[in-house]
Formats: C-alpha cells, sequence, structure tokens
C-alpha cells in the first residue's frame, strides 16, 4: 500500500475507547508521532482499521458491546489487519488479564491513568519496531540485483490479482520475455556486464508497468515477467511490442548474440478472464509457451498465446 509521499514518514494511529474523554487526551498525546483515528464504539473499530490500514491501534479493554478482546480477535481474522500492532488500553492491573491480552496478540499494555510521557515513549518505539518490520518485509520482497518485485512477490501478485479480476469481471495480462542468448552475454562480457544489462532491461520493464496495479518482476535468471490487470490480449501485446523495442533501443552491444549486434528480448504474451474453477497457474502456463513459440520462430519478438 502507498503512502502519502507528501509525508511518506507518517504513522497511522487508531484509538478505540468508548470514553470520549480517553480518547481526546490520547489523541492529543500522539498528534505529533502521526496521525490519529478514533473510534468510540468496538463495532466501528474493524471498519476504521480497514479504511486507515494502521501501524499501531490502541484499544480499550471494557467497552459496552464487545470488549477489547473481541475486537482483537475480529482485526486478527482480515488479512489485511493481521500483523497491525496493539497496544490495550486498561485500568486493570491483574496480571491474568495482561497475560489473556498478550496470549491474543497484544503487544503491551498502557494502564489508565495514563502517564502522557510513558504514553509517548512507548508509542514512538513500537512505531519504530513497525517501520522496521515493514522495511525488512519489502526487502524481502524484492530481487536484490534489480530493484524489482521478486518471484515470491510476483507469485502473491498473481494470486492477488487474479482473484480480484475473478470478482470484478476483468481480464488479466502477463508477458514473459527472456534477455536472448544472456549465457553466450556472460561468456563474452563477464558477470559485472550481465549485471549491469539484467538492470538496464529492468529498468525498461519498470518504465512499461505504468498502469497503477502492474508488477514488473525478475522471475528468475534472465527472465522477467510483467503482470498487466485490467489489460485485455491486444493491449497487453501492445505493451509487450513497446518493451522490445525499448530494449533494442538501448543498444547494448551482444556480439554473441545471433539475432542482433545488442541485446533483445523473445517475449510471451497471454490473457486470461478468470471464472470458476480456472487457476492462476494457467495464465503463466499460456505465457511460457507463447514465449516458447517466440524463441522457436526467431527470438527478437513478440508472440501471442493461442486462444
Amino acid at each position: 500500500m502507498k503512502r502519502s509521499t507528501e509525508r511518506p514518514q507518517e504513522a497511522r494511529i487508531v484509538v478505540v475507547d468508548d470514553d470520549p474523554g480517553t480518547v481526546l487526551v490520547l489523541a492529543n498525546l500522539l498528534k505529533s508521532l502521526g496521525k490519529v483515528y478514533v473510534a468510540t464504539r468496538p463495532d466501528e473499530a474493524t471498519s476504521l482499521a480497514l479504511r486507515v490500514a494502521p501501524d499501531l491501534v490502541l484499544l480499550d479493554v471494557e467497552m459496552p458491546g464487545a470488549d477489547g478482546f473481541a475486537v482483537l480477535k475480529e482485526l486478527r481474522t482480515r488479512a489485511q489487519l493481521a500483523d497491525t500492532l496493539v497496544l490495550f488500553v486498561t485500568s486493570h492491573g491483574a496480571a491474568d488479564i495482561e497475560e489473556r491480552a498478550l496470549s491474543a496478540g497484544a503487544i503491551d499494555f498502557i494502564h489508565k491513568p495514563v502517564h502522557a510521557d510513558i504514553v509517548r515513549a512507548r508509542v514512538r518505539n513500537y512505531l519504530a519496531l513497525k517501520q522496521q518490520g515493514d522495511q525488512l518485509r519489502c526487502w524481502s520482497m524484492l530481487d536484490g540485483l534489480t530493484g524489482l518485485a521478486n518471484r515470491r512477490s510476483f507469485d502473491l501478485a498473481l494470486d492477488h490479482e487474479w482473484a480480484r479480476a475473478e470478482e470484478n469481471g476483468e481480464p488479466l495480462g502477463l508477458v514473459l520475455c527472456d534477455i536472448d542468448y544472456f549465457k553466450r552475454f556472460n561468456d563474452v562480457y563477464g558477470h559485472p556486464t550481465g549485471d549491469a544489462c539484467l538492470q538496464s532491461v529492468a529498468a525498461v520493464l519498470r518504465g512499461c508497468a505504468t498502469s497503477p496495479y502492474a508488477v514488473a518482476a525478475r522471475y528468475g535468471g534472465e527472465e522477467f515477467a510483467l503482470l498487466l490487470p485490467g489489460v485485455a490480449a491486444a493491449d497487453a501485446a501492445q505493451v509487450a511490442a513497446v518493451l522490445c523495442a525499448a530494449v533494442s533501443a538501448l543498444d547494448v552491444p551482444h556480439a554473441a548474440s545471433h539475432v542482433a549486434p545488442h541485446v533483445t528480448l523473445s517475449l510471451g504474451v497471454a490473457t486470461s478472464n478468470p471464472g470458476p474453477g480456472s487457476r492462476p497457474g494457467e495464465l503463466v502456463r499460456a505465457a511460457d509457451e507463447a514465449l516458447y513459440r517466440a524463441k522457436d520462430q526467431g527470438r527478437n519478438r513478440v508472440v501471442l498465446a493461442r486462444g
């Protein structure tokens, strides 16, 4: 999820408490640490959290209608909120209450009446931990050499976009592409130059991923993937043709290529309209088969999957 470019460091904090006075106190204490959103009813908590994607939730233990444990359990059932940090705010000091809360997934307690400096210090520390965890998760989803999505990230995006396309009745396009004779390139120019070539091709691929949900990925070795949600066959083929031409225009020398004196791509394009019983793997197989035919037909070309 993209954060605002105006204040990319700004955290999102949700405060849930049925006491308006406590809500006001906490909101004022925390406003210097991020954007604060408040709910005074437990049934508002989940919908608010889904809307704002908070980094941290401060949750009252005792509220009419549903206690904090029930709210926490509901938050944990939502995939988008499963890892959200939750701090309980309570007037209870009993060990069994704290043990129950920690077992349910809360990270800590803030006791009422709240102490301003302690509240700010704890929230600041947990927000820093959340930011570090988010950065590590981000790194784990990127290819270290090219900065594109890695294979794991691509697979997750494919599953997500497949389900979204099926729900919305939209097409899903996929372009798979291979650098032609890349092993020969490495043999002639060496692996450092090969790495630079991969980075140059990745930059072109990233430039073609212009729609909000498009995913450019390093699929493996010298193979790349471009996932195009909402893009039909003709448009996906056009994107592939632009990508093919743009890589040729880089004019990266490739004396060992059998098709051109510079680096080129072979590309396979497939689209699908996901429906009941269909699987994402079918789209990948279709694009891969088209890529194989592109190579078989002489490389440096785009081939659209049959059907």
